[in-house]
């Protein structure tokens, strides 16, 4: 079956933003109406570089509506992208696929939307993240790339998966998440995980 119209626009976006992927895992029968998704990945050219994750089908369908919370109203489309500094090994690039698919499929497994500033657990850790349980749904922060992806059918958020540790899920509760997270900028790397999973 051929790619939906704005499936096919957000991949020919992400090619144009960081060129052709070096790899991709695909997750067949997700959750309805969730059919397919791919993750696809960036390794680092350099090993201070970044390996990238982004997926490309969640915005096939409109996520469900969930007032009231951060990402609230209208449920809208999006995709997620996870940054990790540094290279990985071929076991944690998996692992780390299949949890941001898991998380793609949220909306549809919980029947609320994802947005910007929205906190989201798991049950373990992130692979290659030490002592992070949860992300931080960022929206577009300076180098953290687009915002938003314009489409020929309707404009698709792009949120990125910043993993927390404890003490920095604590914080983020307590304060607005633009502050949170600007805060968070300036004290860490984003990319990596929180030195000693604080």
């Amino acid at each position: 079956m051929p790619a939906a119209p704005i499936l096919r626009d957000v991949f020919h976006a992400l090619r144009a933003e960081w060129g052709e992927e070096d790899d991709g895992v695909t997750f067949d029968g997700g959750p309805p109406p969730l059919e397919r998704l791919d993750v696809m990945l960036y390794r680092p050219a350099r090993p201070d570089g970044v390996t990238a994750f982004a997926t490309v089908g969640m915005a096939a369908h409109p996520m469900p509506p969930g007032g009231g919370r951060p990402g609230g109203g209208a449920g809208g489309r999006a995709e997620l992208r996870l940054l990790r500094r540094g290279p990985l090994g071929r076991e944690d690039e998996h692992r780390l696929a299949t949890r941001l698919a898991n998380l793609a499929a949220y909306p549809w497994t919980r029947g609320v939307p994802l947005g910007p500033g929205e906190i989201v657990g798991f049950d373990d850790e992130l692979p290659a993240f030490p002592g992070c349980r949860r992300v931080f749904l960022a929206g577009p922060w300076p180098g953290g790339g687009p915002g938003v992806v314009e489409t020929r059918v309707e404009p698709v958020r792009v949120l990125t998966a910043v993993p927390l540790a404890e003490a920095e899920r604590a914080r983020a509760v307590a304060l607005p998440p633009e502050t949170f997270f600007a805060e968070l900028l300036r004290s860490r790397d984003v990319c990596a995980p929180p030195p000693d999973g604080r």
